[in-house]
């Protein structure tokens, strides 16, 4: 199974955005619901290693809330990721937490500071730091698919866009890029590849991660490079994820959405399913 080590490798997205200051008005009557999973399988050996279930909330068409559950193979949810639209459309809000390392990261935005931290694999407290000089293109974790699909004729134009991402895991922002690498038939859907990479000289050093949208309805369809989900040793999965479209449905409430935000999460995938701990 081949694993990334690298400081930068957090950049693989969490594919596949919303704020605490948002109106509460926004989050009853005018609230929509969807839900879809992906399946993360090795790109080597073609191991199925984990499952995400991403529950959005969404108002006026714009998603408001996302709560992304990481789903052992034997179904047990061992990790939960909390996205919130935040003033920057493309640096929401989120938080990470896998109960297996005790590893937590994230962003926390406030009308004054950004603020990234990480707790790592072995510490004991939290690292922070304050983002004293935002660039205007940062982008962080779901912020991506809000950056890609408002440069999207560009992209598919052929154009390389630049852009600061957010790495957690070094406290700070790093240069990189997208540009559309291929169309290509994904199932029954006509896609759009795009290439994430770091810029610069270490872009021809590290290889980058490809992002594939459905061509029609612009929902991601597959991601294939470094995971944001960590092995047992602290290093990142390099993985294909597939969202199959059907997966993709339309819930009749929050109820779901609710449920997701509160469900136990596992110490160990060896566990059966049922032993859960308080998250």
């Amino acid at each position: 199974m081949r694993i990334c080590s690298t400081q930068w490798c957090y950049a693989a997205l969490c594919l596949v955005a919303t704020s605490s200051a948002v109106a509460q008005d926004e989050t009853l009557a005018d609230a929509r619901y969807l839900s879809y999973a992906g399946q993360a399988f090795d790109i080597d050996s073609g191991d199925k290693i984990y499952g995400e279930v991403h529950q959005v909330k969404s108002v006026d068409g714009q998603p408001l809330e996302r709560i992304v559950t990481y789903r052992c193979p034997n179904g047990a949810a061992f990790a939960r990721k909390r996205v919130q639209r935040s003033r920057l459309a493309s640096a929401p809000q989120f938080s990470m937490e896998d109960h297996r390392l005790d590893y937590d990261e994230g962003l926390e935005v406030s009308n004054d500071d950004l603020v990234v931290y990480v707790r790592g694999v072995g510490d004991t407290q939290r690292k922070s730091e304050i983002l004293a000089e935002l660039p205007d293109d940062l982008v962080a974790d779901a912020g991506f698919d809000v950056f890609v699909l408002d440069r999207w004729e560009r992209l598919v134009a052929g154009e390389t866009v630049h852009f600061h991402f957010l790495v957690p895991s070094r406290l700070e922002y790093m240069n990189f890029k997208v540009k559309q690498v291929r169309e290509e038939r994904i199932g029954e859907r006509e896609a759009r590849t795009f290439r994430l990479a770091l810029g610069g000289l270490l872009g021809l050093i590290v290889s980058g991660i490809d992002v594939s949208y459905d061509a029609e309805t612009r929902t991601i369809l597959q991601f294939s490079g470094l995971s944001n989900v960590r092995d047992p040793d602290g290093k990142n999965y390099v993985v294909r994820l597939d969202f199959p479209p059907a997966e993709r449905i339309e819930q009749s409430g929050p109820a779901a959405f609710d449920a997701a935000g509160q469900e136990a999460l596992v110490k160990t995938c060896t566990a059966p399913a049922a032993q859960a701990s308080e998250a």
